[in-house]
């Protein structure tokens, strides 16, 4: 098994990871496989999509609607925020905590890790197929690993 870790920290909530993929799978010389894409973050992302803006424009605002920022009031008391971000009711966290439940919820939307299969040393995505590094807080420093399997 061969591995590389990548590093991010962007205010971008979609970062292209294709071009990274390949030229690993190129270094490390893998000829047919799997190379493995894993981000270990509770509020970060992995995707397979087209590389459109307009369409990435369209993935941000169905977030915004599915889990906005802040809510709209629900219960008898108006909440309008999501229970994660009640610091003072949680145990053993910091009090600059970050206040982010709703990234928590846009997260169950994205998968931790992709799979893509290498066959004769190349990324076998579609013609309009990318890999992309989803960020849904921003401004943290993140990781990203990438690890192939040969067969």
């Amino acid at each position: 098994m061969e591995y590389k870790e990548i590093h991010i920290n962007t205010t971008k909530q979609f970062t292209l990871l294709t071009p990274d993929i390949e030229d690993f799978v190129s270094k490390v010389g893998l000829v047919n496989g799997v190379v493995e894409i894993f981000t270990p973050h509770t509020t970060t992302g992995l995707m397979i999509t087209e590389n459109e803006l307009l369409h990435l424009v369209d993935i941000r605002f169905f977030l915004d609607k599915v889990a906005p920022f802040k809510k709209e009031a629900e219960g008898p008391h108006g909440n309008v925020k999501y229970l994660h971000d009640l610091i003072s009711l949680r145990n053993d966290v910091p009090t600059d905590e970050s206040v982010n439940g709703h990234s928590h919820i846009r997260r169950l939307l994205f998968d931790s890790s992709v799979r893509v299969p290498v066959i004769d040393g190349k990324c076998y995505l579609g013609s309009w197929s990318d890999v992309f590094f989803v960020e849904l807080d921003p401004g943290r420093d993140r990781k990203v690993l990438i690890h192939t399997e040969s067969k």
